[in-house]
């Protein structure tokens, strides 16, 4: 009786399009832990080779429970919280069997990044350009940083925007180049067309760093011209 009743549900099975399964076949892959760690390891050694100057250390990880996916051609994805790795708390593990997504879980995740940015040597009030001997290389961890200097040449010359304390990290959000030309500075104003430069004297109605269009008025004809910072006290008017 029993051999009958699984010769008919074989017919019903190839009769609706499917394939039997004999007893003891694997259908299901299990993603255990040991592979989430696996996969992690993987994704941490690509993101340390983006960053050579970071060292990445995983310092804790709460993995979700085992979780089972068709059999196929399985690949993995993992996508931080934050853009890059620095900074993300959580990731999500999302896998793909032949291409369709069939699982996405969430990694709970601790990543200390050490590296040697710039700090300052001492406090700073708002507005001190920064030398060479205001800054002071430290061995630190970066992971909560947005925009830390990894080279202290890339803040000497610019100004600080607000108080930096003693021992804090410097970094790209909180400093500037100071304007090449100040508001009420007078400068030369440069017209060039059709391969002749003409030239005239004004006055800067606001600061402007290099690059930047800012108001000058010509004191000759006291009219207002939006003028491209070149150099200082040099402006170019854009024709």
């Amino acid at each position: 009786m029993r051999h009958q009743m699984l010769t008919l549900l074989t017919i019903v099975l190839l009769l609706l399009g499917m394939n039997p399964v004999s007893a003891g076949e694997t259908t299901h892959v299990v993603i255990d832990h040991q592979e989430m760690q696996q996969i992690l390891d993987d994704f941490l050694a690509e993101q340390s080779a983006l960053l050579p100057q970071v060292e990445l250390r995983l310092t804790g990880v709460q993995f979700p429970s085992p979780y089972r996916v068709p059999m196929g051609r399985i690949e993995h994805q993992l996508l931080p919280s934050r853009p890059g790795v620095l900074g993300s708390r959580r990731m999500s593990i999302m896998t793909r069997v032949d291409d369709q997504i069939v699982s996405n879980q969430s990694i709970r995740i601790e990543i200390e990044a050490m590296a040697e940015i710039a700090v300052a040597k001492e406090g700073l009030r708002r507005g001190t350009m920064l030398t060479e001997d205001l800054i002071e290389m430290r061995l630190q961890d970066i992971s909560r940083l947005a925009e830390p200097i990894f080279n202290s040449a890339d803040a000497v010359g610019k100004v600080v925007k607000r108080t930096v304390r003693l021992g804090e990290p410097l970094q790209a959000q909180q400093m500037e180049y100071p304007p090449l030309i100040k508001r009420g500075e007078r400068v030369v104003i440069e017209v060039q067309h059709a391969g002749m430069t003409l030239s005239a004297v004004g006055e800067a109605r606001q600061d402007g760093r290099e690059g930047e269009s800012i108001k000058v008025i010509n004191t000759g004809s006291s009219r207002e011209v939006i003028s491209r910072v070149v150099a200082p006290g040099l402006v170019r008017v854009e024709l």
